[in-house]
C-alpha cells in the first residue's frame, strides 16, 4: 500500500499506533474523514478518488498479475508466517528488536497461538511442516519463473501488482533471517532478489534512514509530494 502511494505520488501520513480498522485488519487507510480497510480495497479508493488512469495492460495480463498476486497473498504469505513465526522463533527477536526477554517471549506464544488458529482455519494449517516448506517452495519458483529476466512483473514498467508483490518479497528478504525462504529468494530464485532491490531503489530513497535511523525520519510523508487533493493516512 506504502509502495503505491510513492508510485503515484499521493502525499501520506504513517501511524505506528497499531490501532487496526473496523475490520480487524491492518493496513487501512483514513482519507478526508473516510475509512478504508484492507490494502487492496484501499488502493481501489485511492484510484477513484484521484482519478489515476487505467494500466495499459491486456486482459490477460491483468488476469496473469491478479492471480500471481493472489497466490503470493494468500498462498505464500502463510507459508512465510508458518517459517517464521512457527518454525523459526529463535529468530523473531532480530526483526522485532523492541520487543525483548518476558515481553518477546508472550508476543511469540500470542502470535503462534493466533497464526496456527488462522492457518487451520485456512487449510494450510492442516498440513506438516515439510509440506507447509514445500508449497512456499514452488509458489517462490513460480514467481521466480514468470518473472524470468523481465525488470518488473509484467514488463518494463512497474505497476499496481508489483506493487503487491515486493510488499511480500521484500520481508522474505530482508525480515525472515535464517529461514528456508529467504534462503531460497537469496540462493536459488536471485531474480527475486535483484526485482526487490531495483524497486527499493526507485521508490524508497529513504530505506536505510527509515530502516537503520528511524529517529531522524519523518513519517509525515506529505512534504516530498505536491498534490492540492488532500492527504492519506
Amino acid at each position: 500500500l506504502e509502495t503505491f502511494l510513492r508510485m503515484h505520488k499521493i502525499p501520506y501520513t504513517n501511524d505506528h499506533t497499531s490501532k487496526f480498522s473496523s475490520k480487524g485488519k491492518t493496513p487501512w487507510i483514513q482519507y478526508n474523514g473516510v475509512s478504508v480497510a484492507d490494502s487492496q480495497l484501499s488502493i481501489n479508493f485511492l484510484r477513484k478518488t484521484f482519478n489515476l488512469e487505467d494500466e495499459d495492460l491486456t486482459p490477460v495480463e491483468e488476469a496473469t498479475g491478479r492471480a500471481f498476486q493472489k497466490m503470493t497473498e494468500e498462498n505464500l504469505y502463510w507459508t512465510m508466517c508458518h517459517s517464521l513465526f512457527i518454525e523459526n522463533q529463535s529468530r523473531v527477536g532480530e526483526v522485532l528488536p523492541l520487543y525483548t526477554g518476558i515481553k518477546l517471549k508472550i508476543l511469540i506464544f500470542i502470535l503462534s497461538r493466533v497464526l496456527r488458529l488462522e492457518m487451520w482455519g485456512h487449510g494450510i494449517g492442516r498440513h506438516s511442516s515439510k509440506d507447509i516448506e514445500q508449497i512456499g517452495s514452488e509458489d517462490l519458483l513460480a514467481l521466480s519463473t514468470f518473472l524470468g529476466e523481465k525488470k518488473y512483473f509484467l514488463g518494463e514498467e512497474p505497476r499496481e501488482v508489483d506493487c503487491a508483490i515486493f510488499g511480500m518479497l521484500v520481508q522474505i528478504a530482508y525480515h525472515m533471517p535464517g529461514t528456508p525462504h529467504e534462503r531460497l529468494i537469496h540462493d536459488k530464485y536471485r531474480n527475486l532478489l535483484e526485482y526487490c532491490e531495483r524497486i527499493k531503489a526507485k521508490y524508497w530513497p529513504d530505506w536505510e534512514d527509515r530502516c537503520f535511523n528511524a529517529d531522524n525520519v519523518t513519517d509525515d510523508m506529505g512534504h516530498i509530494y505536491h498534490k492540492p487533493n488532500g492527504m492519506a493516512s
